[in-house]
């Protein structure tokens, strides 16, 4: 449930359901008006841009230094935003909009908080029907060299376990980001585990992009992914230090969403 799976497609939840609130608000806004209660329609999209601005911004803040430049803080494909930041800039917003225009009073904020309300049940409701994540399997996989690894030695400590293929382009975008954070200090173990292909063919990869040496495991058949019920790749899981799945990213992460990931294993 952690995400849409329409084909080839995976679609995260969240933004899905700011799509649904809008509409929502804008559905509202048009009854507003036919009762002669003003329309607030044209205020509604630049009202989201602005709180997703402030929500990106926010998380930029507090994740500055795990940004390389500008393009990549406004790069949203690591889907890094500050929720209370947004949601609290939003309701200024809304609030000093409305204030300012008394024609607005009564249909801004009915149609913004139809919005935001249908959001928020949605979220609540994803957290609710989202089934327990399963500890980490009692698997055994191997390494490029053919040497057994049981996931159960990744128990004990913090760690990162990242879901990938060298056909998904994602996940070749941020393979470099994990094995330089895997040769770190970061608070956690991080092992990328390849889904579906041979070791000649993940070799080979590296080989030719010289990526080194990572903590690579094979799952050939994909029981790993299966376990997980993830819809597609690249999928991170962040265990803790139990085995216990602590949280579950679908999609390219970087560096700011890895290291948010990892302090929350360490709380």
């Amino acid at each position: 449930m952690d995400a849409l799976r329409l084909g080839p497609l995976v679609l995260p939840w969240s933004p899905l359901l700011l799509v649904l609130g809008y509409a929502a608000a804008v559905w509202v806004a048009g009854l507003a008006q036919k009762t002669g209660r003003g329309n607030a329609e044209p205020l509604l999209l630049p009202l989201l841009v602005l709180a997703l601005v402030a929500a990106r911004a926010g998380f930029v803040a507090r994740h500055g230094a795990d940004y390389a430049s500008v393009l990549a803080m406004i790069d949203i494909r690591d889907r890094g935003f500050d929720a209370w930041t947004g949601w609290s800039v939003a309701v200024v917003a809304v609030a000093f909009v409305a204030w300012r225009r008394p024609a607005l009073r009564r249909s801004l904020p009915l149609s913004a908080g139809a919005g935001a309300a249908l959001v928020l049940a949605g979220l609540a409701t994803l957290s609710l029907i989202q089934p327990p994540r399963p500890p980490l399997p009692d698997l055994t996989l191997q390494t490029l060299q053919g040497r057994p690894v049981a996931l159960a030695s990744l128990r004990g400590q913090p760690a990162v376990v990242n879901l990938w293929a060298t056909w998904c382009p994602p996940c070749r975008r941020e393979l470099p980001l994990l094995i330089q954070a895997a040769q770190q200090q970061t608070g956690a173990r991080i092992v990328l585990v390849n889904e579906g292909e041979t070791a000649s063919r993940v070799a080979g990869y590296l080989a030719r992009e010289r990526l080194g040496q990572p903590e690579i495991l094979l799952d050939p058949d994909s029981r790993l992914l299966s376990a997980y019920q993830s819809p597609g790749l690249p999928t991170t899981l962040f265990i803790g230090a139990d085995g216990q799945v602590k949280a579950l990213h679908i999609g390219e992460l970087s560096a700011a969403t890895l290291q948010q990931g990892i302090a929350a294993l360490q709380r």
